[in-house]
């Protein structure tokens, strides 16, 4: 039995029979004043998908984009102006095409990349999940070609974008439980006997008015309180 309490639905599109929505969603105006939704998918084979909701009665598909690989999913993005940026996570570690992909969308029927971070390795799986509000700097869980965890669940950590020049995205910054890599000197966080999800990052966010703070949740590791410069980050102030 369904049960709707102070809702009423205005509209709804099928979205052409895609309808695997991921986390991110982003309502973007135009500069002629139309209001576009853009969507992610969390599996192949679409893209992102925008939907013209200017007329809430009367959606509108806009545009609709192909995966470059079936093993990619976008899951996430988020919208600055007309710069969009996607993340593009893989299903298995060392898969092609994973990273964070820049998009010019001043022309919301025809989204142009031009700029991507790639974040392939052999233990990585992508970028997961970004969060970008305070302009020159996007905020990512994700895995890199350096970066051999010491358990692959624990593959994506924190890591902050310079995408200042949108064209060449440069990491700025990263930090990660410590002693879930190889090569580091604490020992290994530990593991829950049933319910392991791993020491991995799953979202970052930074606020406006205080674009130092970076506040990060972990899977099984809680959520850190982190001061960033944008060069480093440093301990966390809370766990």
């Amino acid at each position: 039995m369904q049960e709707i309490k102070n809702m009423r639905l205005i509209s709804h599109h099928d979205l052409n029979g895609f309808g695997n929505i991921g986390e991110g969603i982003h309502l973007h105006q135009t500069n002629d004043g139309r209001r576009i939704l853009y969507m992610a998918h969390e599996s192949a084979p679409k893209d992102i998908t925008g939907i013209d909701v200017s007329d809430l009665r009367n959606p509108k598909m806009l545009v609709q984009t192909d995966l470059a690989y079936p093993h990619l999913r976008s899951n996430s993005l988020s919208i600055i102006d007309d710069i969009m940026l996607v993340a593009y996570q893989s299903l298995e570690p060392g898969q092609a095409g994973t990273g964070m992909g820049v998009f010019d969308i001043g022309n919301p029927e025809e989204p142009k990349r031009i700029g991507f971070l790639d974040t392939d390795g052999p233990y990585s799986r992508g970028c997961h999940c970004l969060w970008w509000v305070d302009g020159p700097y996007a905020h990512l869980s994700t895995g890199s070609a350096d970066f051999q965890p010491r358990d692959q669940k624990d593959d994506q950590f924190y890591m902050i974008v310079d995408v200042e020049n949108p064209e060449r995205p440069v990491e700025a910054g990263r930090w990660w439980i410590p002693g879930t890599r190889e090569g580091d000197d604490e020992p290994m966080p530990k593991r829950h006997p049933q319910f392991d999800s791993g020491h991995r990052l799953h979202n970052a966010n930074v606020y406006p008015e205080r674009p130092n703070r970076s506040y990060a949740a972990y899977m099984d590791s809680g959520v850190t309180i982190l001061a960033a410069s944008y060069t480093h980050l440093t301990m966390p102030t809370k766990a």
